[in-house]
């Protein structure tokens, strides 16, 4: 008796190493083995010599042991373990042919039609029983630090150099949310990135088998901002400004979102419509491999697909690139918005401002009642002060005073009382910390907006900025008859003309022609 067990365990041993290549071919006679037939019921004399049905089975023409429902008839969420997953939650594709992305190695079967199986990733013949070296989950081939994925998504490895996030590096901290998510780290380096840390073949939130969503930003954890935060540096240090453009959020009238990117590709917003990291990035294959971005950024060209408004700058002196006003040996920005914006790293809030904040009063601007600090102001003597950039276009007289403008400004009388809402988009006032209020007051960019160029190129500068006048150097439209003119009345043309000169703010209209 006991000879004959060890017989029988000899035998079994022996079919479990039996290669994979091994189940693809139907045996010479029928096995009716409850072990093989459990699976491979074709072998079973009647089907397999016969060739006639039984009263519990119909023929079967065709082998369906790879098939999907061959492997869910016993994977169907019956059994409590990770077969619930398999059965119910989104996996990996099966009954469809591979993308041109995808090599399949020769050791990994297709069903008679080219399509991905069950059968293509497992197979219960391949557990070796080498110490040390049993496959997982009946896989055909060894899975360390995701090796397994690599064997097929080849194009999706190589980290940035090969436009993809890069795997195979040390995370330094490991986000706690993907471990109870079911993601995984490697084993070859502490806290490893590999591709099962965001990936999960069985029991992903959604077609690409993430184990965190990366759409769905107002009901669950956000996948890139577990690792990377809202506000995602890209300089790692105590000092890193580490203000970022704004995610999970709708864009507003602030922009407008094309469905599709100049490149061809698809835009990715979230849940409602909102950003997120997906709209201007792209973990795999992204089209720039600075910072995978999602298209091209050529000048900035990436932020003027969605913020169309402020194209109109591109031949201005507010495209630093060809401006005229530079000081000398001044940085040239390779873009529109970046020398004064900054997707990441910003310095402010606000407006993700990449440039320090200059001072709250440039000297000569008397005559205007500065108290405190405004944070609009500082944005532009960032640029328009002594010793900037455009420290060639300095106005003298550079301040409105500072009065409240709301008839229901808390705490306090309004000054003037106005018969619309001031707080509007076309002439905004501000808090001191930037923000749009009707408690707000006059600074700048209430009279002028920065993106707005109403001069046209000069065919003979090409390259070079326009040069404005007064009704084109950045202002807003219709400013004196229909802002200026509720305070002043019929003076308010002429202070609006000589605004920055000492003449116009005189309370006592003068005759023309006249000098400062």
């Amino acid at each position: 008796m006991r000879r004959f067990i060890i017989v029988l365990f000899s035998l079994f041993l022996s079919l479990q190493v039996m290669p994979a290549s091994a189940q693809l071919h139907a045996p010479r006679q029928a096995d009716t083995a409850k072990k093989c037939a459990i699976c491979h019921y074709r072998w079973i004399y009647s089907f397999f010599v016969e060739h006639k049905a039984t009263p519990l089975a119909p023929l079967q023409e065709q082998e369906v042991v790879g098939s999907k429902e061959m492997c869910l008839s016993c994977h169907d969420g019956s059994v409590r373990d990770s077969r619930d997953r398999i059965c119910n939650d989104p996996g990996h594709q099966v009954g469809v042919m591979p993308s041109a992305r995808i090599t399949i190695p020769r050791n990994f079967p297709l069903d008679e039609q080219g399509r991905m199986q069950c059968v293509t990733c497992h197979t219960p013949h391949a557990v070796s029983m080498e110490e040390g070296k049993q496959f997982a989950f009946f896989l055909r081939s060894v899975n360390r630090d995701s090796s397994f994925c690599k064997e097929c998504h080849i194009e999706n490895s190589g980290g940035p150099d090969k436009r993809n996030h890069p795997v195979d590096i040390s995370a330094g901290k490991f986000p706690e949310p993907i471990i109870q998510a079911g993601g995984k780290v490697g084993k070859s380096m502490p806290d490893q990135i590999i591709c099962e840390t965001c990936h999960i073949p069985h029991g992903g939130i959604n077609n690409k088998f993430l184990v965190l969503s990366i759409e769905d930003p107002l009901t669950r954890s956000v996948l890139c901002e577990v690792c990377h935060t809202r506000n995602p540096a890209r300089i790692k240090s105590a000092s890193a400004h580490t203000f970022s453009h704004p995610l999970d959020i709708t864009p507003g009238k602030a922009a407008q979102i094309p469905k599709k990117w100049e490149c061809g590709e698809n835009v990715v917003l979230g849940t409602g419509g909102v950003l997120v990291c997906r709209t201007c990035h792209k973990p795999h294959g992204a089209i720039e491999k600075k910072a995978l971005l999602a298209d091209r950024s050529r000048g900035d060209s990436l932020c003027t697909q969605c913020h169309r408004s402020t194209q109109s700058i591109v031949y201005s002196p507010h495209n630093a690139k060809i401006s005229a006003h530079n000081t000398p040996g001044q940085k040239q920005h390779a873009g529109m918005c970046s020398p004064c914006h900054s997707i990441h790293n910003a310095y402010q809030k606000k407006y993700i401002w990449a440039l320090p904040r200059g001072p709250a009063s440039v000297p000569g601007w008397e005559g205007a009642s500065v108290s405190g600090t405004s944070s609009m102001i500082q944005l532009c003597t960032a640029c328009h002060a002594p010793g900037k950039m455009a420290e060639k276009k300095v106005p003298r007289f550079g301040l409105h005073p500072k009065t409240s403008m709301s008839t229901s400004a808390p705490g306090q009388a309004a000054e003037f009382a106005v018969s619309f809402d001031l707080n509007s988009e076309t002439y905004p006032l501000f808090t001191d910390d930037g923000e749009r209020k009707a408690s707000g007051t006059i600074v700048c960019s209430t009279c002028h907006d920065p993106h707005r160029w109403d001069s046209y190129r000069n065919p003979e500068a090409a390259g070079a900025a326009a040069e404005g006048n007064a009704t084109s150097s950045f202002l807003r439209p219709d400013i004196s008859a229909q802002f200026c003119a509720k305070c002043h009345g019929e003076e308010a043309l002429f202070k609006f003309l000589y605004f920055h000169g000492q003449t116009g703010r005189m309370k006592k209209k003068l005759n023309f022609p006249f000098k400062e």
